[in-house]
């Protein structure tokens, strides 16, 4: 019984010193957002160097992505304090980022989207992303800190979601 007792307490000793059990350091470091630049339809220049500073949310989106809207006008909403940035994976639109703003604020009646609408299909090839809608929260410090894909239209989601660059 005493040998037993003893191989017990060394074993649970060796957990907590072995890295990723008990005590371990396995803590990952966030990737950080790749350099990128985009002009908005509010002609002001967005960067990862110029944001540095200011916890953001890049929305992967595209003018035909219907499923989109809804999560463009909650986000913009819920957060109207904070920087959230519309990002289309279609270089198409670049021509028609106006009309395309437009089109989202007219698609929620008494709803206006103030956050600017931007283009950067290398940026969303770099992410991988490949479905729209897709948020990447990034932190004050260029880490991104959560990738959120599909729909996000109930505040206490945006909340929370938010809640994790402060």
């Amino acid at each position: 019984m005493k040998l037993s007792t003893v191989c017990l307490s060394l074993l649970l000793l060796m957990l907590t010193v072995s890295p990723g059990c008990i005590g371990g350091d396995d803590v990952e470091k966030a990737e950080t957002i790749p350099s990128f630049t985009v002009i908005a339809d509010d002609n002001e220049t967005y960067s990862s160097e110029n944001l540095l500073g200011t916890p953001y949310i890049l929305h992967f989106s595209a003018s035909w992505c219907s499923q989109c809207r809804p999560t463009i006008h909650a986000v913009d909403a819920q957060l109207s304090e904070h920087m959230y940035i519309i990002v289309s994976t279609d270089a198409a639109d670049s021509t028609k980022l106006s009309d395309w703003h437009q089109q989202v604020n007219e698609s929620k009646e008494g709803s206006t989207v103030d956050s600017p609408f931007s283009v950067n299909a290398d940026l969303s090839s770099t992410l991988g992303i490949n479905n729209t809608p897709t948020l990447i929260l990034v932190g004050s410090n260029g880490e991104m800190l959560d990738r959120h894909l599909g729909p996000m239209t109930e505040n206490s989601a945006i909340d929370e979601f938010w809640s994790q660059a402060v």
